[in-house]
């Protein structure tokens, strides 16, 4: 869509293209695009990490709002924030429909949520990032992860 409102509730994919070390970041800032309301803190800011421990990738969703107030908005510190404000609530429902890994060194035996539920996924081998080399990077497709953009969220890959 090309309409910032008609697509406020749309779902999100996430891309994640890991560096040479297997980790990436990236951040995700939301607000309602038309008022000034998010001076007071009605906001979405998001930090997306993947972390390579030994065989094991963990991309986590934490709040950067409630982490960094001081830098929230656009240089002016909040004297407060709350990250169940009313923006991040009229958009609780809003879901990543897909996450997408790029650069994995190997094919996973398991992916699944912090929480122990199983994750579907699909794998297509290609070149690592740690390689180097140049060629298509593997590309790993989680599908609907059971995440929503708004939450702390954490996904583990193991090779």
């Amino acid at each position: 869509r090309r309409s910032a409102p008609l697509m406020k509730h749309d779902p999100f994919t996430l891309r994640v293209a890991l560096n040479k070390a297997g980790n990436a970041r990236g951040e995700l800032y939301l607000d309602d695009g038309v008022s000034f309301a998010h001076q007071e803190g009605q906001f979405v800011w998001r930090e997306f990490k993947a972390e390579k421990q030994g065989k094991t990738v963990r991309i986590s969703s934490v709040d950067l709002g409630s982490a960094k107030p001081a830098e929230a908005v656009d240089g002016v510190a909040l004297a407060k924030y709350d990250g169940s404000n009313a923006f991040a609530k009229s958009v609780e429902s809003v879901r990543v429909e897909k996450l997408v890994v790029l650069g994995l060194d190997r094919k996973p035996s398991k992916v699944q949520r912090a929480d122990g539920s199983v994750l579907e996924w699909s794998f297509t081998a290609g070149s690592s990032a740690s390689d180097g080399k140049e060629g298509t990077a593997s590309i790993l497709v989680i599908k609907n992860p059971v995440t929503r953009i708004a939450d702390d969220w954490a996904i583990v890959i193991d090779a």
